[in-house]
């Protein structure tokens, strides 16, 4: 058997309490479900090329941020590529 160590972590609340659910879901221990989750992850990052993974968590600028807000309040119709997109 191999030796462990502690880590820590600053986590949300809301991560925390999906942890949380799930435990008492699974009936699991948070050490199984953190280490397993971390082996997975590392397992992807190996496996899987660098610019096919998609970001769980995106940073945008305030800048982006303004930008976006202004297309969504926008009610243009959607365009005719956007439309095959959904038929397809």
């Amino acid at each position: 058997m191999s030796t462990t160590t502690q880590v820590s972590a600053h986590i949300t609340e809301e991560t925390k309490a999906g942890i949380e659910a799930y435990v008492k879901r699974r009936g699991v221990k948070k050490a199984y479900l953190i280490e397993d989750a971390l082996q997975h992850h590392l397992q992807a990052l190996r496996e899987v090329p660098e610019d096919l993974i998609i970001p769980a968590r995106l940073v945008l600028t305030d800048a982006a941020m303004a930008e976006i807000a202004n297309r969504l309040a926008q009610e243009d119709p959607p365009s005719e590529a956007l439309q095959s997109l959904f038929r397809d």
